[in-house]
């Protein structure tokens, strides 16, 4: 019997560490620099809503929120990096999540995010 022959271990493609300065433009005209949580103070921080430690490196726009605070532990980013607040919002997603797929509480409102910078609401207004 032959054994096996070796295959080599292909590295999967890694991601930068930083966020892109072409995602981080269109993520910053998607807010109008507005925090994309609250809606009310200015944003500060780009947020990974799939963390990179969750398999979460992908720099796609709709896993990315521009949110206000400092760090991981003031305003909607300190929300977002809270546990269980952070994911009903849909700040935070779970370990093989798709961020496309999961709705996000975007100013008050339910939406989903698109590779495109669109922001689709979930329940669009009735029709007059």
């Amino acid at each position: 019997m032959k054994p096996h022959p070796k295959v080599p271990y292909q590295h999967r493609k890694k991601e930068p560490k930083e966020i892109p300065e072409h995602t981080k433009a269109n993520v910053r005209a998607r807010s109008g620099g507005t925090c994309e949580g609250c809606g009310l103070r200015l944003a500060t921080q780009m947020h990974h809503r799939l963390y990179r430690g969750r398999q979460g490196s992908s720099h796609r726009i709709e896993n990315i929120l521009h949110l206000c605070g400092s760090g991981n532990h003031s305003g909607c980013h300190g929300i977002a990096h809270s546990g269980d607040e952070g994911e009903l919002l849909g700040w935070a997603i779970r370990s093989g999540g798709e961020p496309a797929a999961v709705e996000v509480t975007y100013r008050g409102k339910q939406v989903t995010l698109t590779n495109d910078g669109d922001v689709k609401s979930i329940y669009p207004s009735a029709v007059r």
